[in-house]
């Protein structure tokens, strides 16, 4: 008993000889297990005479020679063992996973795992097992897991049929079996220490959610064994003894495929696996075993952390399949973590009744209207649902960090601590048992309606290639989203196609072989508004993804739709009028107006941030520019011929003047107004008596008479010509005004600047400074625009009226900027079509005054 104190007293003298001798490492003995013939006789017992000698040690002991591993724990080397005593053993028959109730009925697999979880290869002790090499340097006090003495080869099974996971990779297995290894890495033991818990800020509470046991001062833990005895120094290693046996853990996958509680999360996440061929553990099997002619194969999951990227017959894995990480890895690494040692996974697996009370009930209803079971949903649909519960790191999923947690996307995932019924710690990461589903912003978002439907495959794939899930999915905002069903998704008049000879409208459809989108083209005649022959299939990506991100772009309105205005803009800038409200809700954007289309809504959809309203045709945004508009009009004359008579610049250093461009970086569809920027106008237009009135007043010069400013000679008393035409451009831009306002059934007063600069620091009606924009004030009652500028003396002076009396109110237009020119397009066959593009466009709403606006 004295020479038994004395060696426990001594261990540190006996861990700086390790150290000196190099048996140890800075911060562990790390070397492979080292054997000699010979050893000194003073450094007394080895492991396995400790465990014989102190008499409590017998089944352990049983299992070490059971195993033929006596010679390695009575030789010197480099060991950790954590071992329990005969009372834990006698617990352990009472009652473990394996239903084993008595020494003789362990099988020699068991035992081997057994013992080898329980071991490490390097010697250990608990201060130093929290500290680890990784990413170059030394990182003390952080460790969560150190690899077992666990073979691969001890884990090779035999699984028929019956007991592989559902779907067609597991199918050629299906008759005969195959022999699997759930995961072909290391199996890490698991240790919970002070310094480690800690510096993570995981409290004691924490500690208990985690692994359901208490936990007090300094105690340290492997999984949720606590160590009564710890740093006991042998010749050949550590000691440590544990309060239960080390049931041997399984990974997170594992755990919730045989958990019973978690049958439907596993058949989700079982989807996402397939087994494939480990020839290099076949062949290592095949010289222990050689009778062994099979093929091992390991189970993967789809992921690019720590999984495939690549099917078995090495065909790619769309993204939209890839999990956050493989979690069947037993040696998973968070990618931003410095090894293994510092962290590991964490899933949030809802129970059986959980998930099937949210089916049925909240907003997973959506999903049983849907699809009538889990086993109808989707891969896609559940691959987003996994997501939202998996968790790449433990340390940033811990109690204590609930409230802060938030998805891959940014957004919070609103669970509790009372959310959690148990949880389970496993060699790769954290299960907890949730009473909650958490699902992700797809299926309550508006987007929700379109993934889930298969009318609705064409905007789907174009929110999909032009990423609008993230926009579409913001919980912070409302929207109206409108989605034409792929049956009515035709007759889009193509705006490229409107600025060449030979019109088009396209037929968008979901190619369920290659699953993507094509557009059928056809010959469409704007005089009859009629659709002709189907010339060709489209299939080029970036066209079509062009054209659905316009279409996207204006049928998303922010803010409710039926809130009693007539009018809403769109997110692309478009506005759309509105008629009707719910199922009887009508829909017109200015292209609709012009042909005298309306929309129609055919399903409506609730949703978090908003509504989806499925409709029976695209909306249709203005095919005519303001140019178009205003030369086609010959109640607006007289102000378009004001604006055509602009020359262009004598030289590049010039400035331009002229309202309407063409060419450079202006391809539309005919004129682009040139100080427009991608944003939304409004154009006020004077009558043409208007006009010729303030003519003869003298208040504006005309390019031609009365007298012209084509007439003027520099030498001429008055202003010089470029004067005149300075003059002349900055009362034009005066009636350009930002921001879209239409008489839409709704009061409102507001200040808007104009697209003219003020010259000069005399005060005006509304106090602009020099250099900044004119303004205008404009108010309306609802049914009418009455503007004032800042040449009058109070604002109580109305300066014009929009007339309502001819119906040249309320206008749309948009000007198109393409990459091209398709006036130099010859016809729909060509390449050119196909690699055209809408860059951008601004749109303008154009109402008719009944006097001229002035500045001065």
């Amino acid at each position: 008993m004295k020479q038994r104190i004395w060696k426990r007293n001594s261990r540190y003298v006996i861990t700086a000889f390790f150290f000196l001798v190099g048996m140890l490492a800075m911060v562990s003995c790390e070397d492979d297990s080292l054997y000699t013939e010979k050893e000194p006789e003073w450094l007394g017992e080895s492991i396995y005479d400790y465990l014989a000698e102190d008499g409590n040690f017998n089944y352990y002991l049983r299992i070490i020679d059971d195993v033929g591993y006596a010679e390695v724990m009575k030789r010197t080397g480099s060991k950790t063992v954590f071992a329990a005593n005969d009372e834990a053993f006698e617990r352990f028959f009472q009652g473990n996973p394996w239903g084993v109730a008595r020494y003789e009925e362990l099988s020699l697999a068991q035992k081997n795992i057994l013992l080898n979880f329980s071991s490490i290869d390097n010697a250990y002790l608990i201060e130093t097992l929290a500290n680890f090499y990784g990413s170059g340097q030394l990182n003390r006090g952080t460790a969560l897991r150190r690899a077992s003495s666990i073979s691969v080869l001890d884990t090779v099974g035999f699984e028929s049929g019956a007991q592989l996971p559902d779907g067609p990779h597991w199918d050629p297995f299906r008759q005969s079996g195959l022999y699997l290894v759930k995961d072909d890495s290391p199996w890490p033991l698991v240790h919970f220490l002070d310094r480690p818990l800690r510096r993570a800020g995981i409290s004691d509470s924490d500690f208990e959610l985690i692994t359901g046991v208490q936990r007090n001062g300094d105690d340290a833990f492997i999984f949720d064994s606590r160590i009564i005895e710890r740093d006991i120094t042998c010749k050949n290693g550590y000691i440590h003894i544990l309060e239960e046996v080390l049931v041997p853990r399984v990974n997170m996958a594992q755990h919730i495929a045989e958990n019973e509680r978690t049958t439907i999360f596993s058949s989700l996440l079982e989807r996402f696996s397939a087994p494939y061929p480990a020839m290099d553990l076949t062949d290592n099997y095949r010289q222990i075993n050689p009778g062994f002619n099979d093929t091992i194969y390991t189970k993967e999951y789809f992921s690019n952390i720590g999984g495939r990227i690549q099917y078995p017959d090495l065909t790619v894995i769309s993204d939209q399949y890839w999990l956050p990480f493989n979690p069947g890895w037993n040696s998973y690494q968070n990618p931003t973590s410095a090894g293994l040692q510092a962290d590991m996974g964490a899933i949030f697996a809802p129970t059986d009744e959980t998930m099937e009370f949210y089916f049925n009930s909240g907003s997973g209803a959506i999903l049983k209207d849907r699809y009538g079971n889990w086993e109808n949903v989707p891969d896609d649909i559940a691959a987003l649902l996994l997501r939202r519960h998996m968790r790449t790191s433990f340390l940033e999923s811990v109690p204590a960090r609930f409230h802060r947690l938030r998805d891959a996307e940014n957004s919070p995932i609103p669970i509790s601590t009372s959310d959690i019924e148990s949880a389970y710690v496993g060699v790769n990461g954290v299960v907890y048992h949730t009473s909650n589903v958490y699902p992700p912003d797809d299926f309550i978002s508006i987007y929700g309606p379109v993934l889930f439907s298969e009318d609705t495959r064409v905007f789907n794939w174009g929110i999909r290639r032009n990423d609008f899930r993230l926009y579409l999915n913001s919980l912070v905002s409302r929207y109206s989203f409108f989605v034409p069903t792929d049956e009515f998704f035709e007759n889009y008049i193509d705006p490229y196609a409107f600025g060449m000879d030979q019109k088009a409208a396209l037929k968008f459809w979901y190619n369920t072989e290659t699953e993507a989108v094509n557009a059928t083209v056809y010959e469409y005649d704007p005089f009859t508004q009629t659709v002709g022959d189907s010339l060709r299939v489209i299939t080029s990506a970036s066209f079509l993804e062009n054209r659905l991100l316009d279409l996207l772009d204006s049928h998303i309105v922010i803010g409710d739709v039926e809130s009693g205005a007539r009018y809403y803009r769109t997110k692309g800038n478009n506005t759309i009028r509105i008629q009707g409200a719910g199922e009887n809700l009508t829909i017109q954007g200015g292209g609709d107006i012009e042909n005298g289309a309306i929309v129609n809504v055919t399903e409506i959809y609730n949703q978090e941030n908003g509504r989806t309203y499925f409709i029976d045709k695209p909306i249709q945004t203005p095919l005519r520019s303001v140019y178009a508009i205003l030369s086609e009009t010959p109640e607006f004359s007289e102000f378009f011929n004001l604006m055509t008579g602009f020359p262009p610049p004598a030289t590049s250093q010039d400035p331009d003047r002229r309202i309407f461009v063409t060419g450079n970086n202006f391809f539309g569809i005919d004129f682009s107004t040139r100080f427009f920027n991608t944003f939304h106008y409004t154009v006020y237009v004077p009558t043409n008596d208007a006009v010729n009135d303030a003519i003869e007043q003298g208040l504006i010069s005309p390019w031609v008479s009365r007298p012209g400013i084509q007439g003027i000679e520099d030498m001429d008393e008055g202003p010089s010509r470029q004067e005149a035409i300075d003059q002349l451009e900055r009362f034009i831009r005066y009636h350009f005004q930002d921001n879209s306002l239409f008489i839409g059934g709704q009061a409102f007063t507001g200040l808007f600047q104009t697209s003219t600069i003020k010259l000069d620091d005399e005060e005006t009606l509304f106090r602009t400074y020099q250099d900044k924009y004119y303004r205008v004030r404009v108010q309306s009652s609802g049914e009418d625009l009455v503007l004032t500028t800042e040449i009058e003396e109070n604002i109580d002076v109305v300066s014009a009226r929009v007339r309502t009396d001819g119906g040249f109110y309320n206008i749309m237009a948009r000007d198109y900027i393409f990459n091209s020119n398709p006036g130099n397009v010859v016809n729909l066959e060509s390449t050119l079509f196909t690699n055209s593009a809408i860059t951008t466009s601004s749109t303008a709403v154009i109402h008719q005054i009944d006097n001229v606006l002035r500045f001065e």
